[in-house]
C-alpha cells in the first residue's frame, strides 16, 4: 500500500468524518456516516482541497468551505473557522496542543506544521466531540501521524520539492521511514525560503521567511496488542517578516516531544487503551525600530482515553490535563529598558473529564451524546511587578484595576459542555442529521493578561476575570448519495452568552463579555459528469451579532462561492476553479462606536485558479499550475492592516503566481 502524502478529513456532509486521501495517483473523499449497512460513498475530486503548494497547516485549511484566514504576512495564516478564531479551535498537533508565543498571533499552532510531515489532517466543524479539549466551539483540527505502512523492502522514502514564481518561494521536504509491522523508525526533515510577493496592482508586500523543522519518530510493538511510539520534532523560523503586526519575528523556535502507548483488548468490555502525553515548548522574538519583546510559552499534557462496548453502545471515555506557562516582556532599543509585560508570568491549568457514547438505533438511526467537565486555574505570578520607566512606569495590576476595578488576577472556573446528535437515513439517498451542543471556552493568555503600556500609544489591557465563552449551537443537515450527484445543505445557529469581545475605546483596546449570536448556511454538490470529468460547487454564508447592542461582529467571512471543474484519466489529472467572494459591508470599524476589529469594508473580488499534474508510474509526480491567473487585486475581509504615510493599508493576497510541485516515493 502506498503511504498517504496527505489526507483531509472534513466533517462537511455529514456528522461524522469525511475523509480525503490524497497520493500519487487521486484524491479520494471517502464519506462514512456511521449508520449500519451503509454503503461508503467514495468519489475522485479535488473539491474543496488546495492543489497548488501550501506555506503551512493555515494556508492549507483556508482553501475548505467554511474556512478562511487571517494573514498577517507571507507565512503563519491564522484560520478562521465559521467565524470563529484563536483558541475558540482546539488544534492539535500529533497528539499534543502548541501554544503559540506571540501575543499578536504571529505564530498559531498551524505555523509549525509542514504539512506534508503528517499523514492525515481531520477538520471537525463546529462541536461535534468532547474528547479533544474544552472549547473546541469553532471547531476540532487535528494534524496527525500514523503508524506507517511500510513496503515489503523494509523501508520507504518520499521527497518533495515545490516553488512559486511570485514569492521566489521554495520548498523541499524529504520523510524516510525504516522498519516493519514490529517497529520503526522515521525521520521527517523540511526547509522553506520565501522572498517578498507582489499583489495584484504590482506592490511589493513584506513576506519573507526562512523556515526549518526537523523530526525523528520511532515505534515499537511490545505485544502483539500493544504499542509505543514516541516522537522529537524541532521548529525554527528565522526573519519572518510581519506588516499586519507593525513588527517582525527574527525567531520563533519551538521543540515538541510525545509518547503515545495503545493497547488492544481481546476480551470483555473494553476494546482500547490510549495514553499521550506531550511538551512542547516555544521561544519567541517580535521587533522593530523602537522596541523588541522575547517571549516563552510552554505546554505541558496527559491525556488518558480508553474505548469500550456495553449495553450495545459504543463508549469513549477519559481524562486530560494541560498546563501552559507563558511569559512576554517589551523591552525600549535605544536603552535596553522595560516596556510593558505582555504576558506577565501567566499560567493557565486546564484538567478534564469527558465520556461520549453511540449507538445504532434499528438500521436507520444513529444517536451519539457526550459530557465534559473542565476546571480552569489562571494566575499571573508577575502582576506585581513593575514595568515601565519614570512616568510610564506602572504594574500590570495597576492597569487591570484603573480599567476594570480588579485587584485580583486568580481565577478558577468549573466549565460543563456537551453535545447530542441524531442521525437518520431516510433511504439509500437522503440522510438527515441533528446536532444540539454546549461548549465553554475559557479566555486564553492575551485577553486575560496582556498589559501594554500607555507610554506606548494605545493601550492593550485585557481581563482578567472575565467570563467564559458559553456557545449554545443547533446545527441540521440533510444530506443525498447519488451515482453521479452528491450534494448537502448545511444550516447552524449558535447563541453565545458571556461572548469575549475585543474593543477600542480610542485610548485603549480592552475585553468585555457581550451576548452574541452567529449563524450561517454551508452547501456542497459534485456532480459527475463522466468517467473522467466532474464538477462541483461549495457555498459558505454566515453572519455575526452582538445581541448587547445590535453591531457586527469582527472579522466575520462574507458570502463565498467556489466553483471547480476536473479532469481525471490514467496518469493525469487538470483542474479549473473559480472563486467568488462578495463584498463585506456588515463590519464594526474601530472608529465606530463599536470600536470593533474590522479594518474597512472590503469589496468583493473573484479569481481564476488552475492546475494540471502528471503521475509517472515509477512513482515521479509532476504537477504545475497558476494561482490568481488575471493578477486580481484583493484582499481576505479577516486579514490585518499597517499604516503607510497615505495611512492604514490592509495586507492584501499575491498576485498572479505560476507555481510546480516535484515529488517521488521509493
Amino acid at each position: 500500500m502506498k503511504k498517504q502524502i496527505l489526507s483531509l478529513a472534513v466533517s462537511a456532509i455529514i456528522a461524522d468524518v469525511a475523509i480525503a486521501g490524497h497520493d500519487d495517483q487521486n484524491l479520494v473523499i471517502e464519506i462514512n456516516r456511521g449508520l449500519p449497512q451503509l454503503e461508503t460513498a467514495i468519489r475522485e475530486t479535488t473539491t474543496g482541497v488546495k492543489a497548488s503548494p501550501v506555506s503551512d497547516g493555515g494556508e492549507l485549511l483556508q482553501s475548505l468551505t467554511g474556512v478562511s484566514a487571517i494573514r498577517m504576512g507571507g507565512r503563519a495564516l491564522d484560520p478562521v473557522i465559521r467565524g470563529q478564531k484563536e483558541t475558540q479551535l482546539n488544534i492539535l498537533l500529533d497528539g499534543g496542543y502548541i501554544h503559540g508565543g506571540c501575543p499578536n498571533r504571529m505564530d498559531p499552532p498551524t505555523a509549525y506544521t509542514s504539512v506534508d510531515s503528517y499523514d492525515r489532517v481531520t477538520v471537525i466543524k463546529g462541536n461535534r466531540t468532547v474528547v479533544y479539549g474544552g472549547g473546541g466551539s469553532g471547531g476540532t483540527v487535528l494534524f496527525e501521524r500514523d503508524w506507517p505502512m511500510i513496503d515489503e523492502k523494509g523501508y520507504n522514502v518520499d521527497l518533495a520539492g515545490s516553488y512559486r514564481g511570485n514569492f521566489e518561494q521554495w520548498e523541499l521536504g524529504a520523510d524516510l521511514v525504516a522498519g516493519n509491522d514490529d517497529g520503526y523508525i522515521r525521520f521527517i526533515a523540511h526547509e522553506g525560503e520565501s522572498e517578498n510577493y507582489d499583489d495584484g496592482n504590482g506592490n511589493e508586500v513584506e513576506s519573507k521567511y526562512d523556515s526549518q523543522s526537523n523530526a525523528i519518530l520511532g515505534g515499537i510493538r511490545l505485544g502483539d496488542n500493544t504499542t509505543l511510539q514516541a516522537s522529537f520534532e524541532k521548529a525554527d523560523e528565522e526573519d519572518v517578516l510581519f506588516p499586519g503586526a507593525q513588527m517582525d519575528s527574527p525567531y520563533a523556535d519551538a521543540e515538541n516531544s510525545r509518547i503515545k502507548l495503545e493497547h488492544q483488548f481481546t476480551k470483555g468490555a473494553l476494546r482500547q487503551l490510549k495514553i499521550e502525553a506531550y511538551q512542547s515548548d516555544v521561544i519567541h522574538l517580535m521587533d522593530n525600530a523602537k522596541m523588541t519583546s522575547p517571549s516563552s510559552s510552554d505546554t505541558d499534557g496527559l491525556r488518558i482515553v480508553v474505548d469500550a462496548n456495553a449495553a450495545e453502545i459504543d463508549w469513549t471515555f477519559g481524562a486530560d490535563l494541560q498546563k501552559n506557562d507563558r511569559d512576554a516582556v517589551a523591552y525600549m532599543v535605544s536603552n535596553g529598558m522595560s516596556a510593558f509585560s505582555q504576558w506577565p508570568g501567566v499560567e493557565i491549568d486546564q484538567s478534564g473529564l469527558f465520556v461520549e457514547g453511540e449507538k445504532s438505533v434499528g438500521k436507520d438511526d444513529v444517536v451519539k451524546a457526550g459530557l465534559r467537565y473542565d476546571r480552569i486555574k489562571a494566575s499571573a505570578s508577575r502582576a506585581g511587578e513593575t514595568f515601565g520607566m519614570m512616568m510610564g512606569a506602572h504594574t500590570p495590576l495597576s492597569q487591570y484595576t484603573s480599567y476594570y476595578g480588579v485587584t485580583d488576577t486568580d481565577s478558577t472556573e468549573n466549565n460543563v459542555g456537551g453535545f447530542a446528535s441524531w442521525t437518520h437515513r431516510f433511504n439509500d439517498q437522503y440522510t438527515v442529521e441533528t446536532t444540539l451542543s454546549r461548549s465553554v471556552r475559557t479566555a486564553d493568555a492575551t485577553e486575560r493578561y496582556i498589559a501594554k503600556n500607555p507610554m506606548m500609544g494605545t493601550d492593550w489591557i485585557g481581563n482578567p476575570q472575565i467570563d467564559p465563552e458559553k456557545h449554545h449551537q443547533i446545527e441540521a443537515v440533510f444530506a443525498s448519495s447519488g451515482d453521479n450527484l452528491n450534494w448537502s445543505v448545511t444550516g447552524w445557529y449558535n447563541r453565545v452568552n458571556d461572548y469575549i469581545l475585543r474593543y477600542n475605546t480610542g485610548s485603549a483596546d480592552l475585553y468585555k463579555n457581550v451576548d452574541a449570536q452567529l449563524y450561517g448556511i454551508e452547501a456542497e454538490a459534485n456532480y459527475q459528469l463522466s468517467d473522467s470529468l466532474s464538477l462541483a460547487t461549495a457555498l459558505a454564508w454566515l453572519k455575526g451579532k452582538n445581541k448587547d447592542d445590535g453591531t457586527h461582529l469582527s472579522r466575520i467571512s462574507p458570502l463565498e462561492l467556489n466553483t471547480s471543474l476536473d479532469y481525471s484519466k490514467q496518469q493525469w489529472k487538470l483542474g479549473a476553479e473559480w472563486k467568488l467572494v462578495a463584498e463585506q459591508n456588515d463590519v464594526c470599524l474601530s472608529s465606530d462606536a463599536c470600536g470593533g476589529q474590522d479594518v474597512r469594508q472590503t469589496p468583493g473580488y473573484g479569481i481564476v485558479n488552475l492546475h494540471g499534474e502528471y503521475a509517472s508510474k515509477s512513482g515521479v509526480v509532476v504537477a504545475m499550475g497558476v494561482d490568481n491567473l488575471f493578477d486580481k487585486a484583493y484582499t481576505l475581509h479577516e486579514s490585518r492592516d499597517y499604516v503607510l504615510d497615505s495611512g492604514p493599508v490592509q495586507v492584501t493576497e499575491p498576485g498572479q503566481n505560476i507555481w510546480v510541485r516535484l515529488s517521488a516515493k521509493f
